[in-house]
């Protein structure tokens, strides 16, 4: 029985895709130059559904996939000063696969890579949604 549970539990457990996206940007705030780095990991995923069945019989299994983004920020402005932050993105990407996840793991990563633009567009958004954040922490506490 705990074998099926830790068989339930690796399935769930989020896996790394081994590919990276960077981004980077450069603005001007209170007269100072701020480069702003952002180096993102896709992270999935992975359920398994239904059950095998009897020979002759349908198959009820499939796997259940979720592509998260994990961004790592790095903003480096005046002298020497260097601002970081970690920004995940939900469930950017998902789908599903008739049978065992272990035997969709091949066809799951290439799909995920084939849509390489989507994943860049959501690392975009997010390093334009986090240009305010940034400017507020360089703001002085005064």
């Amino acid at each position: 029985m705990s074998l099926f549970l830790a068989l339930g539990l690796a399935l769930v457990a989020p896996e790394p895709v081994h590919s990276t996206l960077e981004h980077r940007t450069r603005f001007d705030h209170a007269g100072e130059a701020v480069d702003a780095s952002y180096r993102a990991r896709v992270v999935l995923t992975r359920r398994q559904l239904g059950a095998a069945t009897k020979s002759g019989m349908p198959s009820t299994l499939r796997c259940t996939w979720r592509a998260h983004l994990r961004i790592e920020r790095e903003a480096r402005f005046g002298r020497e000063q260097r601002l970081t932050r970690s920004i995940d993105r939900k469930a950017i990407l998902e789908g599903s696969r008739p049978g065992w996840c272990g035997a969709n793991e091949n066809a799951v990563t290439e799909e995920v890579a084939r849509r390489t633009e989507e994943i860049r567009a959501h690392l975009l958004a997010a390093a334009n949604e986090d240009r305010a954040v940034l400017k507020a922490e360089i703001e002085p506490k005064g």
